[in-house]
């Protein structure tokens, strides 16, 4: 009698864990896998393109050059205040036997340090410069959308538009009668539909990162993101899903 109670017990459990699960499922009213990062990339300074790197859908490194302006001026810059660190340098030793005996004065001897310094302060500001030509990826991804060709003049206006795809965000709206059965760090299971449309679905596991704090009152709706690994790349962004509860 015992064990059927126990197992009679069991079974009431299961049952409304399942019931809960089918509930939470029939709440979802959309389910959408995003990028994890969108990004408009544009250039910190104005200039004309001498180089395109990277193509539309080509894969992309993080720190990756994908387009260098002209910089011409700004490597002759450099070599010019190059010049004048080592012509400072050489002045500085010199006279080092000169400030070792103290026949020169303090002021005398600052004046030479203080020039070596400047230049080397010179240099660096030159070299930060010419970085500023070439134009890195901040993430590993995809190019979306390239935006100026060689020989175009480029301002302020984005120049690629970059996406990460590893790890995507799903993201879900549910009802907000399911607020509070959801939180983060729940294991779920994404199932995302084929966009063949002939209604077969592609099983990943996922993880809750965010639940929404605040319940919309115009749709009742509250929204939470999933994320999904893709260490291979072989889920694009965009697809169609649905999330199923553990």
């Amino acid at each position: 009698m015992k064990f059927v109670t126990i197992f009679f017990g069991t079974w009431i459990m299961l049952s409304a864990s399942s019931g809960a699960h089918a509930e939470l499922s029939g709440s979802q009213l959309s389910c959408l896998l995003e990028p994890s990062s969108e990004i408009l990339l544009s250039s910190q300074v104005s200039g004309i393109v001498s180089r395109v790197n990277a193509e539309r859908g080509g894969m992309v490194k993080k720190n990756q050059i994908l387009l260098s302006l002209e910089s011409e001026l700004e490597r002759a810059a450099l070599r010019t205040v190059i010049a004048r660190a080592d012509f400072a340098s050489r002045k500085l030793n010199r006279n080092q036997e000169l400030l070792e005996q103290g026949l020169l004065s303090d002021f005398e001897r600052d004046e030479l340090v203080t020039e070596q310094q400047l230049a080397r302060l010179t240099v660096a500001e030159a070299e930060a410069r010419l970085k500023q030509r070439d134009i890195r990826s901040p993430i590993k991804g995809v190019v979306v959308k390239r935006h100026v060709s060689i020989g175009e003049y480029v301002g302020s206006e984005p120049v690629m538009e970059l996406m990460a795809l590893n790890p995507l965000y799903a993201e879900i709206v549910m009802r907000s009668d399911s607020y509070g059965q959801v939180s983060k760090g729940m294991k779920v299971k994404v199932k995302i539909v084929h966009p063949s449309g002939d209604g077969s679905e592609t099983e990943v596991a996922g993880k809750v990162v965010v639940v929404d704090r605040v319940i919309d009152a115009a749709s009742n709706t509250f929204g939470f993101r999933v994320k999904v690994n893709n260490p291979d790349l072989s889920l694009p962004a965009g697809l169609k899903c649905r999330i199923a509860f553990n």
